[in-house]
């Protein structure tokens, strides 16, 4: 079985970017023997300094590279100058063109990019820098929402650690759901979370509110999520009429209050069921829900799917 995995360091490499899909590999390795050979490769065996300082001796050259079965190539911010050569990137393409898959992670993308991806074909990035990576690659599809995505036999992630996400999705398909969460536990990674799930989510944004009265507001509903809450409640808090507190949402959001606090709450509960062994009916309750059934059609109206099939989909057990 064996399967060849190289990583490619260069100068101005995002170290995580590299570590982290290597110790996931690392650990399947362990888990099954003979299952994967990992090597740290360069455009040629001269060390190499990462973005943080950190310096890194390839054991190869891509040119020495006879068989390869995944190829991962890192970001930072090497990957998005011009250090590279057009020799270097000739070389990149020919050892693309042999592997059996390509991997990006974060802004590695660029490289494979530059070094001749297919008109049309689907990647990500990491999202601060989607805008200028559809500027620069204009014939590339680039999804601005998904923490990783695949495309025949390139797959790209977003930042540092859905380059771990994708690593356990690969895993999972060469060697199995449960050498994938057997992984996932070693690493002390809580969530395995799926390719479709987004970047960053709806209450992480929710969390930076733009103007002072607004984070009163979130600070009031964290503490009253578990109740009954209403408009009358909200407008008292930032000591407007209910009228004024509907156009202060509106404004501020783009939610009405009621919108709002769904969404808040939708989104805690995201997280309690993909994260907490609490049941659907705690959650319900908790959240401020009388009843799991008026907390499912909540959910499904968010979510599109039950609570219980996102905890399926994304608690590794």
């Amino acid at each position: 079985m064996n399967k060849p995995i190289y990583f490619l360091a260069y100068e101005g490499m995002e170290l995580l970017d590299l570590s982290g899909p290597q110790s996931a590999f690392y650990e399947a390795s362990q888990a099954v023997s003979n299952s994967y050979s990992l090597k740290v490769i360069g455009f040629d065996k001269q060390p190499v300094r990462c973005e943080a300082g950190l310096q890194i001796m390839p054991e190869l050259a891509l040119s020495e590279v006879q068989q390869c079965h995944t190829l991962v190539i890192p970001g930072g911010k090497g990957a998005r100058s011009e250090l590279v050569t057009a020799q270097q990137l000739q070389v990149l393409a020919r050892l693309m063109a042999r592997c059996e898959r390509i991997v990006s992670i974060c802004t590695g993308v660029y490289f494979t990019a530059r070094a001749g991806l297919a008109e049309g074909t689907n990647v990500t990035t990491h999202w601060a820098f989607i805008d200028d990576l559809k500027t620069q690659f204009p014939h590339l599809c680039v999804d601005s929402e998904k923490l990783y995505v695949q495309d025949g036999r390139y797959w790209s992630s977003a930042g540092v650690t859905s380059g771990i996400d994708l690593s356990l999705r690969l895993i999972e398909l060469d060697l199995g759901k449960t050498v994938s969460h057997q992984v996932a536990k070693h690493l002390v990674v809580y969530l395995k979370r799926s390719g479709n799930q987004k970047q960053f989510s709806d209450l992480l944004n929710m969390q930076k509110p733009r103007t002072p009265r607004m984070e009163m507001v979130n600070e009031w509903i964290k503490e009253h999520v578990h109740e009954e809450i209403s408009v009358q409640d909200l407008a008292q808090v930032v000591h407007l009429s209910e009228r004024q507190c509907h156009r202060l949402f509106l404004l501020e959001t783009g939610n009405t209050p009621a919108q709002y606090i769904e969404k808040y709450r939708m989104q805690l509960a995201s997280e309690l069921l993909a994260t907490s062994d609490k049941n659907i009916k705690s959650i319900a309750l908790n959240l401020g829900y009388h009843t799991s059934h008026g907390f499912n059609r909540a959910f499904q109206r968010n979510f599109s799917v039950s609570p219980t099939a996102y905890r399926s989909a994304f608690l590794a057990r």
